[in-house]
């Protein structure tokens, strides 16, 4: 049977944790995670191994190892983690016509074309596990559907290293009994009201006996709520490759309305992507700050620099006062993202020859022992 649409979802299982596997193998199967050093850092990403003991991204260092006293916390490897997404998006590259990287270790792709060739979801499925496996050594989990968002609540609950294909007509039969927090547009706090209304599953979303509480609730969302409900969705799969500009983004494992949280995480992608910059020799103009909010919308704020930049306590208080800007009172978000624009050469010159030097000795400590080991004077607790 030829699927009307068919949109394949990958999500790598772990990214930051298994890409440290793959970097040292004798790591496998320990209590490892992603992050910055007690007493202020937090965790970026935590390893299988550790979820049990309650460890979570975007928890406070110092309790994730309260939580688990073994826990082996290393610094974050941004290389490392382009290096493994360029060979990811060599390989969707040469498999799929069109391929869209919602984050660096999630990716559609629009399949519907390909029919022919791979008639057999569950084997283009299993092909693409095994080819992003043998160019970068990491599990994905891949979920097949007629819509981005069966494809992806599908990933969820199939992973680490799942497959699954939702055949087409049985998407509201895969949907009816999950709860409704697991789709997008219900946030914690709408799933708590519903939870109090009686309503615990999708399914009881189309139910009748709930059109007055329902409308009250969403409002002139609920036709679109319904229609995610059916396991109705039209969203294409748009790429969206924009070769001028570098990105860091992370999903909190709890969505936060803690603006302290939210600066410490943007801090932290600046200090990585500014290195990367001078890794490459590049300074940038601008910058975007991303937020998602509990019902999935998505604001952006941008900010100029004066002047082509590549060192992050010169850069911090544009990308500071973008995400105050950007930020809405007693809004709670479920993602960060941080991108610096505009990207140009940097010029030489840029700094003074003894400033010069002493982010030159940084940056060869942050490539032996991570982001987090160094930072220069002059910047006030608050800034690092």
């Amino acid at each position: 049977m030829r699927w009307p649409r068919q949109i394949l979802f990958g999500d790598v299982d772990a990214m930051f944790t298994s890409a440290a596997v793959v970097k040292d193998p004798s790591l496998a199967g320990k209590p490892i995670a992603v992050g910055g050093p007690p007493p202020r850092g937090i965790i970026a990403a935590a390893s299988y191994a550790v979820r049990p003991f309650g460890v979570r991204s975007a928890m406070p260092t110092a309790k994730a190892l309260q939580l688990c006293p073994q826990l082996i916390l290393l610094p974050p490897d941004r290389p490392l983690y382009r290096q493994l997404h360029e060979a990811m998006q060599a390989v969707t590259d040469r498999l799929f016509p069109l391929t869209e990287w919602s984050s660096i270790d999630e990716f559609y792709a629009d399949t519907t074309d390909l029919q022919s060739l791979h008639p057999d979801p569950s084997a283009l499925g299993k092909l693409v596990k095994d080819e992003l496996y043998a160019a970068t050594g990491l599990c994905c989990t891949i979920a097949v559907a007629t819509g981005k968002t069966v494809a992806k609540i599908a990933a969820d609950s199939h992973k680490p290293d799942g497959l699954a294909v939702i055949e087409p007509g049985t998407e509201q039969s895969f949907l009816t009994l999950r709860p409704p927090r697991a789709l997008p547009g219900i946030g914690p706090k709408t799933a708590a009201r519903l939870d109090a209304l009686g309503l615990k599953t999708i399914g009881d979303l189309l139910d009748v006996r709930w059109e007055l509480p329902l409308q009250r609730l969403f409002g002139h969302s609920l036709a679109w709520i319904r229609e995610l409900a059916q396991g109705l969705d039209r969203e294409p799969v748009v790429a969206d490759r924009d070769s001028k500009s570098i990105s860091h983004e992370t999903t909190f494992e709890r969505d936060t309305q803690d603006r302290a949280l939210l600066e410490r995480t943007l801090r932290g992608f600046l200090r990585e992507l500014a290195h990367d910059l001078r890794q490459e020799g590049l300074a940038a103009l601008g910058c975007a700050v991303k937020l998602k909010d509990s019902h999935f919308t998505i604001t952006t704020k941008h900010g100029r620099f004066p002047h082509p930049l590549n060192y992050d306590p010169d850069m911090w208080p544009v990308v500071q006062h973008a995400l105050r800007e950007v930020m809405t009172p007693g809004t709670a978000y479920r993602l960060a993202g941080l991108a610096l624009t505009a990207l140009t050469p940097a010029m030489p010159g840029l700094f003074d020859q003894r400033r010069t030097k002493a982010i030159e000795a940084m940056d060869a400590l942050v490539a032996r022992h991570g982001p987090s080991v160094i930072g220069l004077g002059g910047i006030t607790p608050e800034e690092k």
